[in-house]
């Protein structure tokens, strides 16, 4: 296997970012690996957050249990919008990371 398509399917399939230490580029993968991996981290951490409040919705008699009713607590509020939000970045550095990935394994063939 080639290594700059080893590096592109590292970077696409593993984590954005890794494909860089094929070519040890060390600096421009842990930048990717740092800007993806924040909007991962407040993602989880607003999903949890999200969770918990649909929990205590449940447990004070707010919200019924059943699914309707729980999937709509789910996705209602600004919070939805803002992991919409932390979602689309990590696409796009996802994106930009194999991009990158790839311009530089083209560049260290020729």
């Amino acid at each position: 296997m080639k290594k700059s398509l080893k590096a592109v399917l590292v970077s696409a399939l593993i984590y954005p970012g890794l494909g860089h230490f094929v070519f040890k580029k060390y600096v421009v993968g842990i930048a990717f690996i740092i800007s993806f991996s924040i909007p991962l981290l407040l993602l989880i951490q607003g999903m949890l957050a999200k969770a918990n409040q649909v929990v205590l919705q449940i447990q004070q008699g707010e919200t019924a249990l059943d699914v309707t009713a729980i999937s709509n607590s789910l996705m209602t509020g600004s919070d939805m919008q803002t992991l919409d939000t932390y979602t689309y970045i990590m696409l796009a550095i996802w994106i930009v990371s194999v991009l990158d990935v790839y311009r530089v394994g083209r560049k260290a063939k020729g």
